[in-house]
């Protein structure tokens, strides 16, 4: 299958070049090689010498069989390199690679029959050898050789000899005892082992093809959208294009590729975090099956030749192509320190053409160091809040959505943190007002521990009162019932609260000891984190279904028109951030309730700047 378009592109950039370069010996081998003298333009064409030689009767019958003989026949000035001898089987094979490509709908110059043995033996323009050539060519493999010449006829390509320089008037062709190897690719690689058809295969699924606008040629604009009189597509992969061109030569990557046994194992692992509610989530078997597959392939990524943006050096670390996604107050799990001694030992290395691939045959990537880690809700994020309040509440929140910025400084007044925060003011008359968020990111079958963020007040210390409810997705695809979250850490008579006594036995007060157990109390004078249930399971995964299984209120409180309210107590609530941290066990989580814990098994109650520092220097080190 071979279009027209093919042709034209390969004229063109050749009535784009302003030159031939033209090795020769003596006037009259340049005399030769002069169409307008009569030279090579007597000759048969390439195609025409391959039927002629029998020598090179299989290798033929490859070239019909893959529709390559248009091309060989062409004008274009081509130098072939044509294996003499090709056994039948060979050739059999070869024939087969292409008929299976043709049946996954792959256009002819994506085949691999063309692409990893045709044009492997193939360079564009002719090229000419002497006692003197000593040079790289790059073949239409994109695959680059060298090319060393013995005589004006004979000479070595990448260590295979060839010899028998058989003029044609659109190029010349050589004869070698040899097959040239193709050297593959990450991606080509990965797809010439069965032992990876698992991973092959869902990456292949995200292959199309795609509008070329640049080579495609427009014809003008009709009811707003352009016409094109010669549509031009290329072949595109969505995934690869999120995750790591692994499929390009202009690149350098390290990729950690899992077998089929690993693929199998952490497929069924990581598809219970992935249950989604068919009510409200079409395709919903489907969308397990993507999720789960994406969660395997997270952090096998390595852009080796991007390393250098972060002054590192691919032997002492390897940073993932992630990095950029991570939220920056987290811990870099996507930087792994002496990988050949940590993340990659005792795996197989294969080197490719654009860098290496590490077999990996017993799950080296954690999900802790990918998915499994904990999410961090922005409270000003406007996908994540809601506007309205719950049925049965007849007050009218006021609520700052706009982010406001708490700033700290050092002594010399440099910024040394900022922190973007939104405000709950609660009303006159009722006491209270409330925010919903609706989270997405939640797994199915997994343990959260949920943390809030809050902020102090700028121009005057005091604590906040404030309670949390929640809702969760059924069954019937409708809402659980208003819930609130009773305060793992009671406020009590011994919590750090100023004036407590004054604000809970004041006549005024509504608040009761049954109220306590479902009130948190906001830090008067620091950024705050306050654990707001522990070891929370939800039945439905949210990730990648729309706005969520799970909603979050946050109801700023007081003793309505208490004498000491903005005295020792304020009714508005600043949040900055929610937090869910996820845990495998009920025990595990239990066990980090109090605190949140680093990789490196550490009590860290924020992942800030000096734990960072320190954790980078550590990190993946035995």
């Amino acid at each position: 299958m071979k279009t027209n378009r093919f042709y034209k592109s390969i004229v063109a950039v050749m009535l784009a070049s302003t030159a031939v370069f033209w090795t020769a010996c003596t006037d009259a081998w340049n005399e030769h090689y002069d169409v307008t003298q009569g030279g090579m333009s007597d000759q048969p064409t390439i195609l025409k010498n391959i039927e002629n030689d029998t020598e090179l009767k299989q290798f033929y019958r490859v070239v019909e069989a893959i529709g390559a003989s248009d091309l060989l026949n062409s004008s274009q000035q081509l130098t072939l390199w044509a294996p003499r001898n090709l056994s039948k089987i060979q050739a059999d094979s070869i024939i087969k690679v292409y008929q299976d490509d043709v049946a996954q709908n792959l256009k002819w110059e994506d085949n691999r029959a063309v692409t990893q043995f045709l044009y492997n033996h193939l360079a564009q323009f002719t090229r000419t050898v002497s006692s003197m050539t000593n040079d790289t060519i790059r073949m239409m493999s994109k695959k680059y050789m060298h090319l060393l010449g013995k005589s004006s006829s004979a000479g070595t390509i990448d260590g295979n000899a060839f010899d028998s320089a058989i003029l044609s008037c659109n190029g010349i062709l050589y004869k070698t005892d040899n097959i040239f190897r193709f050297f593959p690719n990450i991606k080509e690689y990965l797809e010439q082992r069965s032992d990876l058809d698992s991973l092959v295969q869902f990456i292949k699924s995200f292959d199309e093809y795609e509008l070329d606008e640049q080579a495609s040629v427009a014809g003008g604009v009709v009811d707003g959208k352009t016409v094109y009189l010669d549509s031009v597509t290329v072949l595109y992969n969505r995934l690869l294009a999120s995750y790591g061109y692994i499929q390009r030569e202009d690149s350098s990557y390290s990729f950690v590729a899992p077998t089929n046994d690993v693929w199998k194992t952490e497929l069924e692992k990581y598809s219970k975090y992935f249950n989604y509610n068919s009510k409200v989530v079409t395709n919903s078997d489907s969308l397990l099956n993507v999720h789960a597959k994406l969660c395997i392939l997270m952090g096998r990524f390595f852009n080796t030749s991007g390393s250098t943006r972060y002054n590192r050096n691919p032997e002492d670390s390897l940073v993932n192509t992630m990095y950029y996604e991570r939220q920056q107050h987290n811990p870099r799990t996507d930087v792994y320190y002496k990988p050949e001694q940590n993340l990659l030992k005792g795996l197989e290395k294969v080197e490719c053409s654009n860098g290496y691939t590490y077999i990996d045959n017993h799950g080296a990537v954690s999900p802790r160091s990918t998915f499994f880690t904990r999410n961090d809700y922005p409270a000003t994020a406007n996908r994540y809040f809601q506007d309205g309040i719950p049925k049965n509440e007849k007050n009218q929140p006021t609520v700052t959505v706009v982010p406001t910025r708490y700033v700290i400084y050092d002594e010399n007044h440099e910024i040394v943190k900022s922190f973007d925060y939104a405000t709950i003011t609660a009303e006159e008359e009722t006491g209270h007002a409330q925010l919903t968020y609706q989270l997405p990111s939640t797994m199915s079958d997994v343990y959260y521990n949920i943390y809030v963020v809050t902020i102090p007040p700028v121009s005057k210390p005091l604590p906040c009162w404030f309670g949390v409810k929640h809702q969760e997705l059924r069954s019937d695809g409708t809402f659980t019932n208003l819930a609130s979250y009773a305060n793992p850490y009671p406020v009590s008579e011994s919590t750090d609260v100023d004036n407590l006594d004054i604000i809970t036995n004041s006549a005024e007060s509504k608040f009761n000891n049954s109220d306590l157990q479902n009130l948190f109390v906001s830090s008067a004078n620091k950024v705050d984190t306050i654990l707001v249930q522990s070891a929370v399971k939800y039945t439905y995964s949210g990730m990648g279904a729309g706005d969520g299984v799970v909603k979050v209120y946050f109801t700023s409180m007081g003793p309505s028109g208490n004498q000491y309210r903005e005295k020792i107590y304020t009714r508005t609530l600043r949040l900055n951030e929610i937090i869910f941290v996820p845990f495998e066990t009920e025990e595990e989580a239990k066990a980090n309730a109090g605190r949140f814990v680093g990789l490196d098994g550490q009590p860290h109650y924020r992942f800030d700047d000096e734990y960072l520092e320190e954790y980078e220097k550590n990190k993946n080190v035995e």
